[in-house]
């Protein structure tokens, strides 16, 4: 414990000032932590979790992510249409705000943002139990403002630029860097944004590209039709969630389709996980292999080893095999698969 740290300061502002007097620039990563918890451990509980501006606080609950995505008919979908993002942690922020125009046009919408007015006008008063209840309902009808707007006034994509993906036309420029595939093309299997905005628009892709040959998305599409088949048929689980999900079904309509199903519950985070992470990690992985057979076929030649386990033949490469400096080839006699349900 550092002698001269003053632990009867009871507020943070008063341990600020001590610990900027005490700051040197010989101070240690280690001690300057240790600094950093003393003035933490003087904010109280109430202090930390208060928020400072109510409005602010309303506004980010109102447009999370777990907050709106089992609200839209289209699940995820509608997301996409408010906000490129697709990450939890961050507060999206909507581009296309309610406006007035849009509360005197659409009925539901006024009364509800007339209901709004009544319970802040409550909120004032209230007290306890009340006033958090209150606070709790204000940021529900919060949400809900853009869930009607959206089923007045649905955002959705643009038909032109799903045809105008449709039309790319793929160079096929592909390369492997020693641990990933690199692709210069616009839409590629190996990026994990590009295999969901796919899976996203599957049905509209392969509307507008079935029977074209020459079009290269028709290939694309094609090939991921090949690595969804073969990557999924272990995880029939996975697969049904895509069906469900390219049919355009709620995270709480599967939800409850598999609960029927399988007599298990699925939670809506864990199939929302399963449809943007998950299964476009198993196509990607698919899509790589099969890039890594045609390259040290056609490209450069490879060198393959057999599993000292399962007895299959692949690529003598750190992809499959983990480095082994006591080995004569560098890498283990047993591939990483094995090795992986081993431990």
């Amino acid at each position: 414990m550092d002698k001269h740290l003053d632990f009867s300061l009871d507020t943070a502002q008063e341990r600020i000032n001590l610990v900027n007097d005490m700051l040197t620039p010989e101070d240690t990563p280690s001690r300057l932590e240790y600094l950093a918890d003393y003035i933490l451990d003087a904010v109280d509980v109430r202090e930390k979790t208060k928020p400072k501006n109510r409005k602010k606080t309303i506004a980010s609950h109102e447009i999370s992510y777990e907050g709106l995505v089992t609200k839209f008919e289209n699940g995820e979908d509608g997301i996409y249409n408010l906000t490129i993002e697709n990450d939890k942690n961050i507060i999206l922020s909507p581009k296309t705000p309610i406006t007035q125009e849009d509360i005197d046009s659409i009925p539901p919408l006024k009364e509800l943002t007339d209901a709004i007015e009544q319970i802040k006008l409550k909120c004032k008063t209230a007290t306890g139990k009340t006033a958090y209840n209150l606070h709790q309902q204000l940021i529900q009808m919060y949400k809900d403002r853009y869930v009607i707007r959206s089923a007045y006034k649905p955002i959705g994509y643009s038909t032109n630029y799903i045809k105008s993906i449709s039309n790319l036309t793929l160079c096929g420029n592909d390369a492997w860097d020693g641990t990933q595939v690199v692709s210069t093309d616009l839409i590629n299997l190996y990026n994990r944004d590009h295999v969901l905005a796919l899976l996203n628009n599957y049905s509209k892709i392969k509307e507008d590209t079935y029977g074209c040959f020459t079009k290269d998305m028709h290939w694309l599409m094609e090939d991921l039709d090949r690595y969804i088949e073969e990557a999924l048929a272990p995880f029939p689980l996975y697969k049904q969630i895509l069906i469900y999900k390219i049919d355009k079904c709620t995270n709480a309509e599967i939800h409850k389709k598999l609960q029927e199903e399988t007599n298990q519950t699925y939670s809506e985070e864990h199939i929302s996980n399963v449809w943007c992470n998950i299964i476009p990690k198993l196509i990607i992985e698919k899509a790589t292999d099969d890039y890594l057979s045609w390259y040290y076929l056609n490209k450069e030649k490879g060198k393959y080893k057999k599993c000292g386990k399962c007895g299959q033949i692949k690529l003598a490469i750190p992809r499959y095999f983990s480095l082994n400096k006591g080995s004569k080839d560098g890498l283990y006699s047993i591939c990483k698969e094995c090795r992986r349900k081993r431990g």
